[in-house]
């Protein structure tokens, strides 16, 4: 019946005046690119020309009828082969016969039908010098892990990046079949938006099968230039596409943004639709949004990823994403991260501790991690040998170190091996002193908001402490940290972890401050990005679906849960606050001020939307909140009322990723490249200081008598003078292992968080996985302390103790003693 049909459309458009398009497909078993005698003719390949789908005969031959808008004839590349150079041809008045020799090609697909793929997006390049490094650790992982093949979801960029791309990633040089996808500024000068894109990459929409999976690439609807492909043009395609397609095939479609925000996923133009949902929609997977972000909507799966190459818009980790996919086309995710050489650290124990608990932080970026092992001597004698560490998260590996108790205050020796799935491996040693009695945690005040409390100010500490650091405990809580900062609380302390993968990672988790035993732990819905306060027994945390969650301090149970009504994008970076029984929580028309008791809504914001993602937190004193949008402005609301007093876009302040402290009714505060100092309550600029690197950096200053200090995006740690606001001395930091602050690439040495000042000492934790401890007076570092993980989260103090997380979803605290 099919065949008849066939014929039936061949015939009709060939009355209608196009040209028809003949070819085959044939199994190059010699691997030129042409048609030999004898090679083999495949049955059932589908061939289309843009709009009309058909497949092959037995004979491997197939006939199409062409139509008004043809520029390519492409295949859908089935499973078990890849395309021998390309999936498609360009139609020109010179080709007579259009074929497709394609080879067995069946790597990344395991017994199980299994099999892995790899997306990238937004690399955003201009040419291909200094993108080497990490198109080189896409390429060996690839290799390394058996990936079945790798997609671009688009903005590649412009002119300059059309034409480098494709010589760092292509099916060649990645040994792997590489796809690409159209985005909005891949969409250049030309007859058409989209010409240069094809005369390089081929057709901007397609389709190929991987084992029980068929796989769909669609374009952008529109971008710089104006497209010559309609949503009709592509509707009417994927309808044919997909009538060729076996009911109940899983399907997946890639695009470079993201199709709706609702559950019925609804393909349409003008005057041509269709309802993905009845053909086994499972995933949309996008880019666009620079951010890391799933979301089941009904029963299909968004997925969004960042940049591998640099920092997302909201801050999100450079990382590309890997999707395994079982014959279900159910998947499992999981970010990787590039520029990283087998990096090992033991980061637990360290120095003189009272922690047994063995953490080590290792990654590769060429490679999965397959076994970790230690060996712990005393001096030349082995008391234990070759003991495998467990995975906690993707960055760390632990366990719990046993010792007989006459081991105890003797310097030992730890030694990890850490070996790659690409059979290297990297060996670290580390000397300690366990002394469970010496280091021990006395606490002070609480520290319930991010620097202590809603203003920002509190990390100013007074007190006769030595400025070096002892390992009293470290845990690992399971899941990676972010911008979470730790908070302390009548003996606790608390944090909140991110799931980028979506396999339940997230969670709000109490630890006992004096052992760093969890508690309790307390799963929520997505990942939870940034500060979490606490109020009346109660620590709130927003996910990034705009879910709020109060949870019992004691016991974590669910005191009251409210969602606050935001779409799927932007998502939730931003950090809550809390400030005399009441949450200030949310972000744009979201933000609200909350009865932190009952839950009920006290008022909303009307005045301003969220625009993109901000890692701001809000800052709340008693007359006005402040509330940031990146890419957008820093606005001021009356505390009491919602109403909005003020907003500031201009001078740099629409590039908001850091919480401005609020002190004697003036502002402190850093934005793009500069420092200003602002009237809380008016929104007026009082000082703007231009700075000579930019601090697009998610930094509170601390300002002290005499400095104010904070962080930058890709220039250490820098302190102004307070009284003539000039540079009084900058201490530079190592290079970031993954790159956060909107577009910083290597070698940026980047300081996401917020220094506190401990008397004459300013400590502060940095991307390149070391905490500082710099000396206020002259930038100059008296300790540093690596961890092996970057440390994207403000650290917290009380009584004697220093309380610090890493991205490895480690928990540290470290202890100083009286002078």
């Amino acid at each position: 019946m099919r065949e008849i049909i066939s014929i039936f459309i061949i015939s009709v458009f060939a009355l209608s005046g196009y040209a028809q398009y003949s070819g085959k497909v044939f199994v190059d078993k010699n691997d030129n690119g042409i048609y030999d005698s004898g090679e083999k003719l495949l049955k059932g390949i589908k061939v289309s020309d843009g709009l009309n789908v058909v497949e092959t005969e037995s004979d491997g031959k197939f006939v199409l009828p062409g139509h008004e808008k043809e520029r390519f004839i492409f295949i859908t590349v089935p499973s078990g082969y890849k395309a021998v150079y390309n999936h498609y041809r360009k139609i020109d008045d010179s080709t007579v016969s259009y074929d497709f020799g394609i080879v067995p090609y069946t790597v990344g697909i395991d017994n199980k039908g299994s099999h892995r793929f790899i997306q990238i997006t937004d690399t955003e390049i201009s040419q291909v010098q200094g993108n080497e490094n990490w198109a080189e650790n896409l390429h060996r992982y690839s290799v390394n892990e058996k990936v079945a093949f790798i997609v671009h979801t688009g903005d590649i960029c412009y002119e300059n990046g059309l034409k480098s791309h494709i010589k760092l990633v292509n099916t060649r040089n990645m040994d792997v079949p590489v796809y690409y996808c159209i985005g909005n500024h891949d969409l250049v000068k030309g007859k058409y938006g989209e010409e240069l894109f094809e005369n390089i990459y081929g057709p901007v929409y397609y389709s190929f099968d991987v084992d029980n999976v068929h796989y769909i690439v669609t374009p952008m609807a529109g971008g710089d230039y104006w497209p010559g492909y309609t949503k009709d043009d592509v509707c009417r395609w994927m309808k044919n596409d997909l009538e060729h397609v076996k009911p109940g095939t899983p399907v997946y479609v890639f695009n470079h943004d993201i199709l709706t925000e609702g559950d019925k996923f609804i393909y349409s133009g003008k005057s041509e639709s269709i309802n993905l949902n009845e053909y086994n929609l499972k995933a949309w997977i996008y880019g666009h949004w620079h951010i890391n972000h799933i979301k089941k909507q009904g029963d299909v799966y968004t997925v969004c990823s960042s940049t591998i190459d640099k920092g997302g818009i909201d801050h999100s980790t450079s990382s590309y994403r890997v999707m395994r996919v079982d014959r279900k086309g159910d998947f499992v995710s999981e970010m990787r991260y590039a520029y990283i050489d087998n990096q090992l650290c033991i980061s637990s124990p360290s120095g003189k501790t009272a922690s047994n608990t063995i953490n080590v932080n290792v990654y590769s970026s060429n490679a999965s991690t397959e076994q970790v092992t230690y060996t712990c001597m005393y001096g030349e004698k082995v008391i234990i040998k070759d003991r495998k560490l467990n995975p906690k998260t993707d960055w760390t590996w632990g366990a719990e170190l046993s010792l007989d108790s006459k081991y105890y205050d003797k310097e030992l020796k730890l030694l990890v091996t850490a070996e790659f799935s690409n059979g290297e491996k990297r060996v670290e040693e580390k000397k300690f002193e366990y002394s469970p009695g010496e280091v021990l945690v006395e606490l002070g005040g609480n520290w319930t908001n991010l620097l202590a409390n809603s203003e920002h100010i509190g990390g100013i500490i007074s007190c006769p402490l030595d400025s070096l650091l002892n390992l009293a405990w470290s845990t690992n809580v399971g899941g990676n940290i972010f911008m979470t900062s730790p908070i302390v609380y009548n003996g606790m302390v608390y944090i909140a972890s991110v799931d980028d993968d979506n396999r339940g990672r997230a969670a709000i988790c109490a630890l006992e401050a004096k052992t760093g035993k969890i508690v309790w732990k307390h799963h929520v819905e997505g990942s939870i990005k940034n500060t979490i306060a606490i109020d009346k027994d109660k620590v709130f945390a927003q996910d990034i679906y705009g879910i709020i969650y109060a949870i019992d301090c004691n016991n974590g149970s669910l005191c009251w849960k409210k969602d606050i009504g935001m779409g799927v994008l932007p998502s939730l970076t931003e950090g809550l606050a809390t400030k005399d029984g009441i949450l200030y929580a949310g972000t744009g028309k979201y933000l609200q001020a909350i009865d932190a008791s009952t839950g009920e809504m006290l008022w909303q914001n009307r005045d301003w939307g969220q625009n993109q993602g901000s890692t701001a937190t809000l800052s709340v004193s008693d007359e006005v909140i402040i509330g940031s949008t990146q890419w957008g402005a820093l606005y001021g609301n009356d505390v009491k009322t919602g109403k909005m007093l003020w907003s500031k876009s201009q001078d740099g302040l629409g590039f908001r990723a850091s919480s401005p402290a609020i002190k004697d009714g003036l502002l402190y505060l850093i934005s793009d490249k500069a420092f200003f100092i602002m009237d809380a309550k008016k929104g007026d600029i009082i000082v703007r200081k231009d700075l000579p690197y930019s601090v697009d950096a998610t930094s509170t200053p601390v300002i002290s008598e005499n400095e104010i200090i904070f962080g930058t995006s890709r220039d250490g740690l820098v302190a102004l003078d307070r009284s003539t606001l000039n540079e009084k001395w900058h201490c530079p930091v190592g290079k970031a292992l993954i790159y956060t602050s909107s577009y910083t690439r290597p070698d940026s040495q980047t300081i996401e968080t917020s220094p506190i000042i401990v008397e004459n000492t300013v400590f502060v934790g940095a991307s390149d996985g070391y905490l500082y401890a710099v000396d206020k007076n002259k930038g100059s570092i008296t300790a540093k302390y690596d961890l092996g993980a970057p440390i994207f989260s403000s650290v917290s103090f009380s009584g004697n103790t220093l309380f610090v997380s890493d991205f490895g979803g480690n928990v540290y605290a470290f202890c100083m003693k009286s002078k």
